[in-house]
């Protein structure tokens, strides 16, 4: 569906909806982003926007020129564990940069993580050292989209409680920890 379509879809919804939210891939590598949003914004419609953080650029350019409602970003895992957790290269001080702008800037957010079956105890502890000072942090449940999850054995989600333990430690971390998925 090219973006016509979409801005018609939204305009015949307008009536309804207060917001839109950019996500998918990810979205601050789109050539055109800025002027989607600002077409989005002259409809009177808030944006949110969905990333992983590894443009801070872009993200700063929208934020201060406070194109952009709210904030999204996905923590994969602890820095030093991000490419083994995602397996691809990444540069993390892109990530952190993110993190610390979002951390001082005026706009709303939060830091959302899915807690995949490998991320255990030890991780979350070094993602809450590395969000401390955030506002909102939230753990997604992971739901697993084939059996086998492309791995060599079976990764079944975190049980709840094991879930609610992780938050119980980001609690002295961050100011509001949320779940979801459970």
């Amino acid at each position: 569906m090219d973006f016509a379509e979409v801005l018609e879809k939204i305009k015949t919804q307008s009536d309804f909806i207060d917001g839109v939210v950019i996500t998918g891939g990810e979205p601050t590598l789109h050539p055109h982003l800025i002027k989607i949003i600002k077409t989005i914004k002259d409809l009177g419609l808030l944006v949110k926007l969905d990333t992983n953080g590894t443009n801070p650029e872009m993200l700063k350019k929208l934020v201060n020129e406070k194109l952009i409602d709210y904030v999204a970003m996905d923590i994969k895992a602890p820095l030093e564990k991000y490419e083994e957790m995602i397996g691809t290269k990444v540069d993390t001080h892109k990530i952190k940069e993110s993190i610390e702008f979002l951390k001082t800037n005026p706009c709303e957010y939060m830091f959302r993580t899915t807690l995949y079956p490998l991320i255990q105890e030890k991780e979350i502890r070094e993602i809450g050292k590395l969000l401390k000072g955030a506002t909102t942090y939230q753990l997604q449940q992971f739901v697993p989209n084939d059996f086998s999850n492309g791995q060599p054995r079976v990764l079944l989600p975190h049980l709840p409680q094991t879930v609610h333990h992780f938050a119980k430690i980001l609690e002295p971390f961050v100011g509001q920890v949320l779940v979801r998925g459970l």
